[in-house]
């Protein structure tokens, strides 16, 4: 079964909220994800992706960089 994550999207502009699953790679299909591991959420609003690190039921962010800032 995969695990859903209550998540924000990071970038700029964009104010979603909600419970998505994490992928593996980089706008890849969703997939269960090991503690520690590098993962990735699509935002459905935006449709950007962002980086995160999965510890438990955790999910730490990795900044974001933003074009031009």
């Amino acid at each position: 079964m995969l695990s859903s994550y209550p998540v924000a999207c990071p970038h700029q502009g964009c104010a979603w909220q909600g419970n998505l699953v994490p992928s593996r790679v980089r706008g890849g299909a969703d997939a269960e994800i090991p503690a520690l591991q590098r993962a990735w959420f699509q935002c459905p609003h935006c449709e950007r992706d962002w980086e995160v690190r999965i510890t438990g039921d955790t999910v730490v962010v990795v900044p974001v960089a933003e074009p031009g800032g």
